[in-house]
Formats: structure tokens, sequence, C-alpha cells
């Protein structure tokens, strides 16, 4: 079965966060997207974490572009995963689920965009990942690099002047914090075939008002409840959202 929605991060609800057993375990739940965030270590390898600092998520501190790749692999996420980089997660997703890419903190990398998109092509991938970010020069950057790759900017709240934007850029998403959204400016998305994503939507209570926008594409954290909300079976379906 396949479950339309995305994997925040993978299934960071029960995985530690973007570690291969998180997207993992969205591949075999059956969703049709991951969510990832990338940075650049010292020697310019894009690696896979949401924070610009390593301190939260792993038994080391510091910032990610003050360690080398083989240094950041000494350091431990949960209790005994290792940083995984772009390249390793395209690997395990390669064929089996779509990736959206978030390029973070682009203004401390020099080459970001050049590293991400050299790491999608040396996989194969450019027609099974589209990249966002709320940094809108460095998708332009981005763009420069690629006429083919998708990309699409993150905001917080779509507004008409975002239609532009998204024209100049040649984008094919645009992101959107769950609550940031209208119904008139989904629908003229959706006239423009632009998909809309909508992140992240964790309760039962935003699943259900996303039932009235069935186009959008969801981003969740809590998978299984997600899962259960949309695809019912009467044995789970009170276990799960309760």
């Amino acid at each position: 079965m396949n479950i339309r929605g995305i994997g925040h991060r993978g299934y960071p609800a029960k995985y530690p966060e973007n570690t291969l057993s998180s997207f993992q375990a969205a591949i075999e739940l059956g969703f049709t997207h991951i969510e990832l965030d990338v940075h650049l270590s010292k020697d310019g390898i894009p690696v896979v974490m949401h924070d610009y600092k390593i301190d939260r998520m792993t038994n080391g501190s510091g910032e990610i572009r003050n360690y080398t790749l083989s240094e950041l692999q000494q350091f431990t996420v949960g209790d005994s995963e290792k940083i995984p980089t772009l390249e390793d997660v395209l690997r395990l997703a390669k064929n089996q689920i779509i990736v959206s890419i978030e390029m973070k903190n682009t203004k401390l990398y020099d080459s970001l965009e050049k590293e991400v998109f050299e790491a999608i092509q040396k996989v194969d991938m450019i027609d099974q990942v589209y990249v966002i970010s709320f940094d809108h020069k460095s998708l332009a950057k981005l763009r420069q690099l690629s006429s083919e790759i998708k990309i699409g900017p993150l905001v917080n709240k779509l507004k008409r002047s975002h239609f532009r934007l998204i024209e100049k850029l040649d984008a094919s998403y645009i992101a959107v914090k769950h609550d940031g959204l209208k119904e008139k400016y989904v629908n003229r998305c959706d006239g423009l075939g632009i998909q809309v994503v909508a992140w992240t939507v964790n309760s039962v209570e935003q699943m259900q008002r996303f039932k009235k926008y069935p186009s959008v594409l969801v981003t969740t954290d809590e998978l299984e409840k997600y899962k259960a909300y949309h695809y019912p079976d009467s044995s789970t379906l009170q276990k799960v959202i309760i």
C-alpha cells in the first residue's frame, strides 16, 4: 500500500531523525516521500542533519562545517547510528521513495548547492528528488546549475506574491507551514500544476483539516497515526490515534 505523504526526517516519532533507520521505517510503511536536511562538512560533503550543530543529535558538539566527514562519523546518533551523507540516503531511497532535500543554513557554506546537485547526479536520482529552502537565492543558484532539477521555495504563509517567485525559479513545488494555507491559493497552485506541500501535520485535528485539500502533499512526524487516519483499519485506528 502506498501512503501519499512525506515522512518528516524519516519517522522521527519512533527513530532518531534523519538517520538511515528512520528513513528505512518510512519506506517500509509505504510512504511515497521522505524529507531530509543537508549541511556541508569541512571537506565539502553533504551530510544529513537538521541543525547546523551536532550537539542535539549526537554525543559530540560543535558545528558541522568544522568537521570533516571522517571526523563527523566518529560521533554516534542515538544508540549506535552514524550521521549519514546525502549520498547514503539517496542510495537507500533510490527507486523506492521520492526524496525532499532541504538545504539548511545556506549562508554558512560556499558551495552547498553545487555539492548537493553533484550528489544527486552521482546517484542518478534527478527524477526522484526535489530540493527546497527558505533561502530563495540559494534555490536560484541551484536552478542555474540545472534546468531539470525540481525545486520549491519554503514559506511560512502562502501569499499572492509567491506566484511571481514560483515563476522566476521555475519551481514545481512550494512548501508551506500547515496553518499558512488559503484555499484560493491552493486552487491556484493546482491550476498551475504546482505541488503544494504542508509541514508539519501531526495531530488528528490537523489531519482532518487537510481532508479538504486532497491535492496537498502532507508532511508528518507521526507516520503510523497518519496512515491509520487515511487508511483506517478498525483494529488499529483507535489504538493509534488516541
